[in-house]
C-alpha cells in the first residue's frame, strides 16, 4: 500500500504503528526519513549508500545491507522481523541515539562550530 506525502500526525501515527522501516536508500544523499523513524523508536534496514552510514548505525539502530544486493537486503528485513528482541533493542537505541545526537539544539550547535570555523579560515 502506497500512502503518499503525509502530514506530521499522520507520520507520527504510521510510526507508531510500525515495526520496521524499510528503505533501499539508492543514491540517498542523508535519509532525513530514516532519523525521522529512529526518533520514533523504530529500528532500520536501509542501503549502506552516501550519508545513511551517518545517521543508521549498522548492528546498533539497524542494518545496512550493500545497496543493490537484493539478497542480503532481504535477509536484513527477514532477520529483525523474526527477532523482536533485536528489533526492541535495535529501536530503543536509535531513539536514544537520535535524541542526544541529532535534535535541534545538537543540529544549531554542530552548524555554529562549522561556520565558526569556516569565519576563522576566511579572517586570520
Amino acid at each position: 500500500m502506497f500512502l503518499g506525502q503525509q502530514d506530521s500526525d499522520a507520520l507520527t501515527a504510521l510510526y507508531a504503528a510500525a515495526d520496521l522501516m524499510v528503505w533501499p536508500a539508492v543514491n540517498e544523499a542523508y535519509g532525513m526519513a530514516l532519523l525521522e523513524a529512529q526518533a520514533a523508536g523504530l529500528p532500520v534496514v536501509a542501503g549502506r549508500t552516501g550519508g545513511v552510514p551517518d545517521v543508521v548505525r549498522d548492528g546498533v539502530t539497524g542494518l545496512l545491507p550493500p545497496v543493490g544486493d537484493a539478497e542480503a537486503f532481504a535477509a536484513a528485513v527477514r532477520a529483525l522481523l523474526d527477532d523482536h528482541e533485536k528489533r526492541r533493542c535495535f529501536g530503543e537505541a536509535a531513539r536514544r541515539i537520535a535524541a542526544a545526537e541529532h535534535d535541534l539544539t545538537n543540529a544549531m550547535e554542530v552548524l555554529d562550530g562549522v561556520v565558526r570555523r569556516a569565519a576563522r579560515k576566511g579572517n586570520p
